[in-house]
């Protein structure tokens, strides 16, 4: 079965998770493929087939005098789960020294505390308000935001960027990530002017579906005001539907919110956002997120114009939370330094339980046995529930987990080989995005009854193409199926994500990989980046491009691309065997203006972080032309390679005009077994 739709299920009709890893159903082809839709009973989860769970607690210990006390060891702490006394399986003890630019010169870099990896990483989710902010906050919210990114977080730890405005509630730059590099980037680029309108996008609604924080836009907040009515959304309303969903993100979340506040009456009962209030500061203290709100208020002036006291409200949250206030922004080394004091020196306890799927509280206390110190400890944690009885933004977490955590917290039972290529410069679809799924596989891990989600991401986070619709891979004939589509992507780097997930119990496979698309030529010959076959049996091909609005028929299909002789090739998506010396391409080369000379190609061969350059045996088997681009069939001969990265690059040559076109391409060579 394969079946396409519109947002008919309530979980992507009230998309409610304020991320951009969401896709809704689009319109697609299907090429050499035929299925009938059929139902079926729910098939078990595999998370019922666990009869434990490891669960583990982050603790922090002070002495009389509030500083970290870490010469505890595992005998000397108590652990109560819902009142029962639970015994420790697992110790672990974090002690992290100053960062180099602490540190004096000459003083020796600490060796590493273990070998292996820990067990829980520090977590770290800036949150920068610009609902409730001016210009001069938010420059200093991202001054202080790169002073903890330059001196205080470490290499392991994960940082995440949001932020918010009135017209689009919560947005994501940048998913939790140790590439810290991108975070700075992401806060860097950071333009937004507090207070102001968006510009309204004249260009009319995009060519996709609503996804998204689109789909987030239109449903869920506009309930709260905002689109929906009203002058403005609920932030209360939209932190405590995300707080919700960070329950399943394991660990300590470190929220550094910067804002001039909510005024105070949201603290006093009775107000009218007191329980709205009240609710999203409980989501965040269950969900193990403590808040250290930093006030980005920027003098008495601006108080007594706002006739408010914000720093009441940024208080009560950071306490409920478990994390702590700083009422000026100015101070933002000292901030830096107090939130590494809170978050750098801690415990982590684990104890395993049986498992249970029914979604209920867990209450925990813990103890050290000498007294004079203080435990501060997550005050508790929520059983799972079944995949299929989720809210929508706990599946859309799970979904963003998959789509692009760097080691997904969700669990993953397959990976699946994917690859994009750009070939075109035209307006129209430029890239073609391919994977290769073997179907006894995705059936045997993952199950019949799924749901398949493709994405592509700029540089943002945005998502500019994206695809959903539902297999049952019962009907699937064939081995291995290679799904593909054609997309219109402008110049740019972009992320793609190919995800196959059960809609029952959510077991998962994924696809990743990355593509540059070069801007046009204004004339001349383009080459474009080969796509890598293999020598093998006639396969199925699984069409997903979108048709241009009015086309009788599914959008541009493989063979138009790439023509390549499908009973002889297969696309190379996955990895070579190593001891395979031939392998082929299919060459691009689209012309602009009159063509002159003749070309003459060469391949040359580059290992990964090597300046090695080796060229390779070629032989052209094919070659054709339609309109105003040339089509080349060519093999390589590439004996004795062993397992690692190769970059192949194809160069075009013309001694008589002086003209010199190159394109390069990757691929793998596993090794036996």
């Amino acid at each position: 079965m394969v079946r396409g739709g519109k947002g008919g299920e309530e979980f992507y009709a009230r998309a409610a998770l304020v991320l951009c890893a969401f896709v809704a159903a689009g319109v697609f082809g299907l090429a050499g493929i035929s299925a009938q839709v059929k139902t079926k009973a729910a098939q078990p989860s595999l998370q019922h087939q666990v009869t434990v769970t490891l669960k583990l607690i982050q603790v922090f210990v002070t002495d009389d005098k509030g500083k970290p006390a870490m010469d505890f060891e595992r005998p000397d702490f108590v652990l109560y789960d819902n009142g029962a006394l639970q015994t420790i399986t697992d110790f672990e003890k974090h002690v992290l020294a100053a960062p180099e630019a602490e540190r004096a010169p000459a003083a020796p870099a600490p060796p590493p505390a273990r070998e292996t990896a820990p067990l829980l990483k520090r977590k770290f989710i800036f949150l920068i308000d610009y609902g409730r902010n001016d210009l001069e906050g938010v420059m200093k919210a991202k001054t202080a935001a790169l002073e903890f990114m330059d001196t205080k977080v470490r290499p392991g730890d994960e940082v995440a960027l949001f932020s918010f405005s009135v017209m689009s509630g919560l947005k994501l730059h940048e998913y939790l990530t140790s590439a810290h590099d991108k975070v700075r980037a992401a806060i860097k680029k950071l333009r937004d002017v507090p207070g102001i309108t968006p510009v309204v996008d004249e260009s009319g609604p995009p060519d996709h579906e609503p996804m998204g924080m689109e789909i987030l836009s239109a449903n869920i907040f506009a309930r709260h005001g905002g689109h929906g009515g009203g002058g403005g959304r609920d932030p209360f309303v939209e932190v405590a539907e995300w707080a919700k969903a960070l329950r399943a993100i394991p660990g300590q979340k470190n929220i550094i919110l910067f804002s001039r506040g909510f005024g105070d009456g949201v603290v006093r009962p009775g107000d009218a956002g007191n329980v709205l209030f009240q609710t999203m500061t409980r989501a965040l203290a269950s969900a193990n997120a403590p808040v250290f709100a930093v006030n980005t208020t920027t003098g008495v002036a601006d108080k007594i114009k706002l006739g408010v006291l914000p720093e009441a409200s940024l208080d009560a949250l950071a306490r409920t939370t478990g994390g702590k206030y700083f009422p000026d922004v100015n101070y933002y080394s000292r901030i830096a330094a107090d939130i590494q004091d809170a978050t750098s020196n801690y415990y982590v306890l684990g104890y395993t339980i049986p498992a249970a799927w029914d979604g209920k509280f867990h209450d925990v206390k813990v103890e050290v046995r000498r007294p004079g110190h203080k435990v501060y400890v997550q005050r508790g944690y929520f059983n799972p529930l079944p995949f299929n009885k989720l809210s929508p933004v706990e599946k859309h977490l799970h979904l963003l987990d998959l789509a692009l955590a760097e080691k997904a917290s969700s669990k993953r039972s397959l990976d699946i080989p994917l690859t994009a290529v750009a070939f075109s410069d035209e307006k129209n679809e430029n890239t073609l995005l391919l994977s290769g799924i073997p179907v006894l596989s995705i059936r045997e891990a993952v199950g019949d009854r799924t749901e398949f989600i493709s994405l592509v991401l700029d540089q943002n986070k945005v998502i500019v193409d994206g695809k959903r619709f539902e297999i049952d891979w019962k009907s699937m004939r064939g081995e291995k199926i290679y799904q593909y589509a054609a997309v219109a992507l402008a110049p740019g780097q972009y992320d793609c994500r190919v995800i196959i997930r059960n809609l029952e119990d959510g077991r998962a496979a994924v696809g990743s990989c990355s593509v540059e698309v070069a801007g046009p030529r204004a004339e001349g010959p383009t080459l474009f980046p080969p796509l890598f076959l293999v020598r093998g049996p006639e396969a199925q091909y699984l069409n997903v491009t979108t048709p241009a609005k009015g086309a009788p028929q599914a959008g541009v299909s493989i063979s138009a691309i790439f023509p390549f002789p499908p009973k002889e090739y297969v696309p190379l998506v996955d990895a070579l065997e190593q001891g395979t010396t031939l392998f082929c391409a299919a060459l691009r080369c689209v012309w602009k203006g009159n063509r002159s000379g003749e070309m003459e190609l060469s391949a040359w061969l580059s290992p990964e972080g090597s300046g090695e350059r080796t060229q390779v045996e070629m032989t052209i088997v094919n070659s054709a032309s339609r309109d105003e681009t040339d089509f080349y069939l060519m093999e390589f001969d590439v004996p004795g390679l062993l397992p690692g990265r190769y970059r192949l690059e194809i160069v075009a040559e013309d001694a008589a005009t002086g003209l010199n076109l190159r394109t390069a391409g990757w691929f793998s060579v596993r090794p036996p077994g």
